[in-house]
């Protein structure tokens, strides 16, 4: 009796390991048909270079993926994504990852001749001193980004507050990942405002006129961070010469110029997403949604409750952007600046250059918004304070404390061996 039992139980059991056998084969393949099925989606998502591109499902809808790098040793044409700081690039280049999947690299990360993971695109705001040319000869084309300098201008501020206006890599790397979260206070921007609107406007300019004609440059050679600090200045249009990176390592003028105040605006966004599209389709290594999804694509990358989408402009919390304001005197002036840079690219030798035309059609839609604002400022006029030498020199006392003032002192200069004998001059010696 006793060993029936035992048979018996020994049955049981071998009965209760089939079924959980049974069971867990189940669920073994069901992992792996779930594998299988995952496999066959990608390839259907997939294309030649081993990377997400969003779907074109037709008849206007798509489904948006996340980019991906192109992985080392990718062979491609690159792209540059030129701006002056805070453009508006990190919206743009996620636009770009949208239409072709490929993960948008930065100046700063980009380590030639190949990165870890290569890309196909990266983005920079050299020759502004807030970037660096660090591609050396391994990109193929650019495409120059503005922004209406009045949104422009204190968007920059509002990022050198977020990285605690650093000015160098390490500290920019410490507080990195802590962008497009915080506003500045209204103080902080007040005070870069009145210190160096007039640097900044130029600046504005002279980063335009830079890539429009092909790379000449507005700093002297002697200037290694490009920041016109004392003692160098801006060299003058009529004396510039062209960068010697625009004659070995790369065609410095733009495929295209883009307009990121009519890339986020939904009547004019899918048409200026389109034309980024038509530079980067047929480039080897690249592949663009087709044209029909260009629509249904911009609208996924501007919804902001996309959990994929990385952090931009619109997330910030903090003081409303209507607070970031200029004086009277100064928005007349880059009123003045804008209609400059109208008048120069809509005549002479840039009358039948199709960039430059575009770019007329921006300035001419920044001066319309700056009259206005002009306009409705001199109706509620405010008066400003006289100009008052004190206060400049608080502001500067400002801008030494924060380490961005005096980046050319005279012991910095004489350490560089090879440089103090060509500017000991400008020191007095």
């Amino acid at each position: 009796m006793k060993n029936h039992v035992n048979i018996k139980n020994r049955i049981n059991v071998k009965n209760h390991e089939r079924v959980k056998g049974r069971k867990l084969g189940a669920v073994a393949f069901l992992i792996s048909l779930f594998a299988v099925l995952k496999t066959i989606e990608l390839q259907i998502i997939r294309r030649t270079s081993d990377r997400s591109l969003s779907i074109n499902l037709g008849g206007g809808n798509c489904r948006w993926t996340s980019a991906f790098p192109l992985g080392s040793g990718a062979e491609v044409f690159g792209t540059i994504l030129a701006g002056y700081p805070a453009s508006g690039m990190r919206l743009t280049w996620q636009h770009a990852e949208g239409l072709t999947g490929i993960q948008v690299g930065d100046d700063y990360n980009y380590v030639p001749p190949d990165a870890l993971q290569r890309t196909g695109i990266i983005k920079t705001q050299y020759p502004h001193l807030e970037g660096i040319w660090s591609w050396g000869d391994k990109f193929d084309q650019v495409l120059l980004l503005v922004r209406n300098p009045r949104h422009a201008l204190p968007s920059y501020h509002t990022l050198l507050s977020e990285i605690h206006y650093a000015a160098d890599w390490e500290t920019v790397a410490k507080y990195y990942r802590e962008i497009f979260k915080n506003k500045p206070t209204v103080a902080n921007w007040i005070r870069w405002r009145d210190l160096l609107f007039h640097e900044e406007i130029k600046l504005w300019c002279d980063f335009i006129d830079y890539w429009m004609s092909g790379g000449m440059q507005y700093w002297l050679d002697l200037d290694f961070e490009r920041n016109l600090q004392w003692p160098f200045q801006a060299v003058e249009e009529s004396e510039r010469k062209k960068d010697v990176h625009c004659i070995y390592e790369m065609d410095c003028n733009p495929v295209t110029v883009l307009s990121f105040d009519r890339l986020v605006d939904p009547e004019t966004g899918p048409a200026e997403a389109a034309k980024m599209a038509k530079v980067l389709e047929g480039k080897k290594g690249m592949t663009v949604i087709e044209e029909e999804a260009i629509p249904c694509v911009w609208n996924k990358t501007m919804d902001q409750d996309n959990p994929l989408m990385a952090r931009n402009d619109f997330d910030r919390s903090g003081t409303e952007d209507s607070e970031y304001i200029f004086t009277l005197g100064q928005m007349k002036e880059m009123k003045n600046e804008v209609t400059r840079m109208k008048d120069k690219y809509a005549s002479g030798v840039w009358v039948n250059n199709k960039n430059a035309q575009d770019l007329v059609v921006y300035f001419n839609e920044y001066i319309t918004d700056l009259s206005d604002q002009v306009t409705r400022m001199e109706i509620n006029f405010v008066p400003t304070p006289a100009p008052n030498k004190e206060y400049k020199n608080e502001l500067y006392a400002w801008y030494v404390s924060i380490g961005r003032a005096g980046r050319y002192p005279r012991e910095k200069m004489e350490a560089m061996e090879g440089v103090w004998d060509k500017v000991k001059h400008l020191y007095g010696e």
